[in-house]
């Protein structure tokens, strides 16, 4: 792709991110910012989005990474992620997490989840930032709603901004408006190549499964994950029980 094509996909990208900052009120003056880095496509494009606005805003904030490296996947990504990092000249900051994946009751997605939300709490405490941008898309909102709705039975999802500890911590999603497709089409116009996951059960789990259901509602119904966001914010208290 010719350098001024990836640049202008890029920024038509940038101000879907602003407007999903903008309209929640994500960010503000003086802030200070911990992104959780995975090094997937999502984590990577978060990181270049918010780096990138800094440049034209009239505002500034201060940006630095956290990689929660779980020691049981043998992860080799960290010296990458650190070059990705320094062209950024965004600092990185490394927590060795190991599992307990013998907890009776729980699975390991959610030990893991939890384990990793602990450790970039901690981490965001450390730095003194008040939030924590996660690289959560369109599709992940979309996928956690169905979760919750078809495993849970309610009706709720991950928004797009959310107040933690009684407001001492807030996590963003800046990606929010993003389609996992335009996350792919932006990692591509950049000099960046997604870590891959490591997780052996990646491939299992029911977030698997709800992002088949979606990817087969795309497929039939026209419009359907458009429709599907919107009325995420847009319900009628009138005709529900």
């Amino acid at each position: 792709m010719h350098f001024k094509m990836k640049e202008k996909q890029i920024t038509k990208y940038v101000k879907t991110v602003g407007k999903a900052i903008n309209t929640y009120t994500m960010i503000e003056a003086g802030d200070t910012i911990c992104i959780a880095l995975s090094g997937g496509k999502d984590s990577l494009v978060c990181m270049d989005a918010l780096y990138r606005r800094l440049s034209y805003l009239p505002i500034h904030y201060t940006l630095y990474c956290c990689h929660v490296n779980v020691t049981n996947f043998n992860n080799k990504s960290i010296n990458i992620l650190q070059s990705y990092c320094s062209i950024y000249n965004i600092p990185l900051i490394i927590k060795d997490i190991t599992l307990d994946l013998s907890i009776k009751g729980s699975s390991p997605c959610f030990v893991c989840s939890w384990y990793r939300r602990k450790a970039l709490f901690e981490t965001a405490a450390q730095l003194n930032c008040k939030k924590i941008a996660f690289g959560h898309n369109q599709d992940d909102i979309i996928i956690t709603f169905f979760l919750n709705m078809l495993y849970h039975g309610k009706l709720s999802t991950m928004p797009p901004k959310l107040k933690m500890f009684n407001g001492a911590l807030e996590i963003i999603r800046p990606l929010a408006f993003l389609t996992e497709a335009q996350i792919k089409g932006y990692i591509k116009a950049l000099p960046l190549s997604p870590i891959e996951n490591e997780c052996p059960y990646k491939d299992c789990t029911k977030r698997y499964q709800m992002k088949e259901l979606l990817k087969n509602l795309n497929k039939t119904i026209k419009g359907a994950q458009s429709n599907i966001f919107h009325s995420l914010s847009h319900w009628d208290d009138d005709y529900l029980l």
